[in-house]
């Protein structure tokens, strides 16, 4: 037999004796010892600001004598995922005992008012139902929803950035740092209601405007006319070319 082909052999032999003894191995040791060996003992959440771990962890649900080895790291993952705070979900074994969990979590943009205030992430994402506090650091957006909005569902993402951008625009100093956005409202028809402090207009906007650009454009009206902001009942910019004003009526009615 030449020496390759006797190398050949061993290196076919070699895979099989491991497997054999592997087997033996494990006949020796008691099959309760090994799975005591490898019963989750510790869950390490990382990554959560917002949502305690106690929380994640117990949605899990996992029985208290769970393998870290039969456990399912994909379907763990989904189930975190059902949490509208959780953004990604990571779920890896450190062995011989822990299960390790990295989230990143979603961060409310603005408050959207329908039947009830809400907070809302970036991507649409309905949250929580905000608090007093929260809606007094956050855009205001008032959304007409055809049915009651719950914690979980989804709103448009492109509507609350740009109607998240239009209310940063007056809170910038888009018309002096005493003009500032009270309420955005998102009409069905895709354009925008700015409702500013007590005492100054409504501000009308289509949905793609360059919003400076009109504000500019109200500048020049109100010097042209002579007029101060607080004098008009409202200015709509929705149509092209054109800036339309309403003075208040004589008296502040």
């Amino acid at each position: 037999m030449s020496s390759r082909l006797r190398r050949g052999v061993r290196a076919a032999i070699l895979p099989v004796l491991l497997v054999g003894l592997g087997w033996l191995v494990w006949q020796q040791i008691p099959r309760a010892g090994l799975m005591r060996y490898f019963q989750i003992s510790n869950l390490l959440v990382e990554g959560n600001h917002r949502v305690p771990a106690a929380a994640i962890i117990g949605s899990l649900d996992l029985a208290p004598d769970a393998s870290i080895l039969d456990v399912d790291l994909g379907a763990c993952a989904a189930i975190v995922a059902r949490n509208p705070w959780i953004n990604t979900v990571r779920v890896s074994r450190r062995l011989p005992a822990t299960l390790q969990i990295h989230v990143t979590e979603r961060a409310p943009r603005a408050v959207v008012v329908a039947d009830r205030a809400y907070l809302v992430s970036e991507d649409g994402l309905i949250l929580q139902e905000a608090s007093s506090a929260e809606m007094s650091d956050l855009p205001l957006l008032r959304f007409h929803a055809e049915r009651p909005l719950e914690t979980g569902a989804r709103i448009d993402s492109a509507r609350v950035e740009q109607g998240t951008h239009l209310w940063q625009r007056f809170h910038q100093g888009a018309l002096g740092p005493d003009v500032q956005a009270r309420e955005i409202q998102l009409k069905g028809d895709g354009s925008y209601t700015v409702l500013l402090d007590q005492g100054l207009p409504s501000l009308h906007f289509g949905g793609e405007e360059d919003v400076q650009r009109q504000l500019d454009r109200l500048t020049r009206v109100l010097e042209i006319r002579g007029t101060a902001l607080r004098e008009l009942e409202y200015a709509d910019f929705r149509f092209a070319d054109k800036v339309i004003v309403k003075p208040r009526a004589k008296g502040g009615a």
